[in-house]
């Protein structure tokens, strides 16, 4: 791994050519994509049909050369392990059964969560069988917070009133609810570890609902114990942490979570990031998706803007947020292009 841009830089070590990849970039804006989901009866069986998940995987590097893949999965595969009923709607997005409170939940399902997200495991070691040594595979999960909103709400939220309440309310069975996601999650990183993700990446989707007072609580502290969890099984791979919209909690997170690398959203500004962040910590970012639908010159000015703020520091160039369904696939190859050419 060691020739490997991606890990060399999120292990800290600056390059000469910032690495890229792209969230959901095996997704449906890919035509090739969309012709495989398009013979699978649903979402949650697709991911875990492993031979599957590992071609979609794949597709983006064969047709980018991005410097990393990370698997293709579901950041609600840990609940749906848990048996919370997910199942994923056409245009509506993810729903499940919803909990009144956390105590609702039920333990005893944790030992099983290794055995039932078994087949991604196996999607990841036929994906890095046929990955070249320069590309990082990625292996991730949802952060517990993020997943307690989608147990909570019964799915996506505008302002996740329930969850949020929830922790107001039964504090002392939140934590309950935190401990077990905690459990769940790190057996599941663990599982993709073993299986030879070469990073790993813990997606905080909705960290910006949490209240200030709240972040250590809810959002820093389960991140630090999934990472200290996962150092305890002898995984040293590095993790990478994305709480989406922390804004100027990023400051503590990265602090206090242990993680070696940390993802950022479009809605913070890369120059306070570059000032506020410890010398030679590696960060992930962070493109508006929907600059990529005109990829104007407007798109190549904010491109631009982002590598110089990150010029001196280990920076994975990539999207705020996931790539779009409706982006034409040429406006990544020019956004891919007007990295490559600009080496520092």
């Amino acid at each position: 791994m060691t020739d490997n841009l991606f890990i060399k830089t999120v292990n800290g070590h600056k390059q000469n050519k910032t690495p890229m990849w792209i969230m959901r970039q095996a997704g449906r804006y890919l035509a090739e994509y969309r012709a495989i989901r398009a013979t699978q009866k649903d979402f949650i069986s697709f991911c875990l049909n492993p031979e599957q998940a590992s071609a979609v995987t794949l597709q983006p590097i064969t047709r980018y050369g991005f410097d990393a893949a990370i698997i293709f999965s579901d950041i609600l595969m840990v609940p749906w392990a848990l048996e919370q009923n997910v199942r994923f709607q056409p245009n509506i997005g993810p729903l499940l059964d919803s909990l009144d409170k956390p105590s609702m939940f039920s333990n005893d399902l944790i030992d099983s969560v290794s055995e039932k997200l078994a087949p991604v495991a196996k999607a990841i070691r036929l994906t890095k069988a046929q990955l070249s040594p320069q590309t990082a595979l990625i292996g991730f999960a949802g952060a517990p917070w993020t997943i307690i909103t989608y147990m909570a709400e019964g799915g996506s939220s505008r302002d996740f009133a329930k969850a949020r309440g929830w922790a107001w309310q039964y504090q002392k069975e939140m934590d309950g609810l935190l401990d077990s996601l905690i459990e769940s999650t790190i057996n599941f990183l663990s599982l993709q570890a073993r299986a030879g993700a070469d990073a790993l990446m813990l997606f905080d989707s909705w960290a910006s609902a949490v209240p200030a007072a709240q972040r250590n609580w809810l959002v820093i502290e389960p991140t630090r114990k999934i990472v200290t969890g996962l150092r305890e099984k002898g995984h040293f791979q590095p993790i990478i942490g994305f709480p989406k919209g922390i804004g100027e909690g990023l400051i503590a997170y990265v602090e206090h979570s242990s993680v070696n690398a940390v993802g950022l959203d479009h809605g913070i500004d890369p120059v306070w990031v570059d000032k506020n962040l410890p010398k030679n910590f590696p960060v992930q970012g962070n493109l508006d998706p929907l600059s990529l639908l005109q990829a104007g010159p407007n798109m190549f000015k904010d491109i631009d803007h982002i590598l110089d703020a990150f010029a001196s520091r280990p920076h994975i160039f990539n999207l705020g947020h996931g790539i779009t369904p409706p982006t034409p696939i040429e406006n990544v190859q020019l956004m891919l292009d007007h990295v490559r050419q600009r080496h520092h």
